[in-house]
This record gives structure tokens, sequence and C-alpha cells, in this order.
């Protein structure tokens, strides 16, 4: 990513700096040292955590990382023996440098027989 003095490609750039994040899963074509996609897991973590993964892979790689996919699983409640909802959001970089949605979010029922049933939700 280039940038102009002063102006946000370089402050992103330079926020990043000496940060270290490592995908949960991550998708490496042919030779390459970067990964093109990165998946990010989320049970416990927090919406919000996730959020600062997705911009660190995109943003820290200046575009390295072509898209991010989140999968965020709503967790058990006491008594609860199966995964019920979550969802699933693709991320990608912006044209002014910064971790932008695309396509809103698809919502995932899970039912008794463990069929995944998406359903669309703009957020």
């Amino acid at each position: 990513m280039l940038g102009i003095p002063g102006f946000v490609n370089d402050i992103l750039t330079r926020i990043y700096v000496n940060s270290v994040k490592v995908p949960d899963v991550a998708i490496f074509p042919g030779e390459r040292s970067w990964p093109t996609v990165a998946f990010e897991f989320g049970y416990a973590e927090p919406y919000d955590e996730l959020m600062e993964d997705v911009k660190l892979l995109l943003e820290g790689s200046e575009g390295k990382i072509t898209k991010v996919v989140v999968i965020k699983l709503e967790p058990l409640r006491e008594g609860e023996m199966k995964i019920r909802a979550g969802f699933v959001e693709m991320w990608s970089l912006g044209a002014k440098g910064q971790a932008k949605i695309d396509g809103g979010r698809k919502v995932i029922f899970f039912n008794i027989v463990s069929r995944v049933y998406f359903a669309n939700m703009k957020t």
C-alpha cells in the first residue's frame, strides 16, 4: 500500500508496527509468504476482539491478506448441549486502507439434526 505522508495509509501502517497475529486458519496459494485469505473463529472471544484481529490482519498486512472470514458461534447457555446459532462475515480492505465488511452478515442456525441454515441479515 502506498501512502502520502500524513494521510490515513501511513497512520495505519505505523499503528501495526511490531504487531504479530497468527490467523486461526490461513490459505497460502503457491509459494507465497503471506496468506491471501484468513479465517478467524470466535466462540468465547467477544466480537470486538475478533474485529481487532480483522483490522490487524487486513490493515497491518497492507493488503497482502485480501479477505478475512469471521465465524462467530454463540456460546452455549447452561444446560445446552449443542450450538444453536452464529454468523459469518467476510471482510476486505477498502479503498482508504481500512477494513470493511463485504456483503453483510450471514446468520447461521443449527437445528437438531445438525443441518446448517443460512439467513441474510444486514448489519
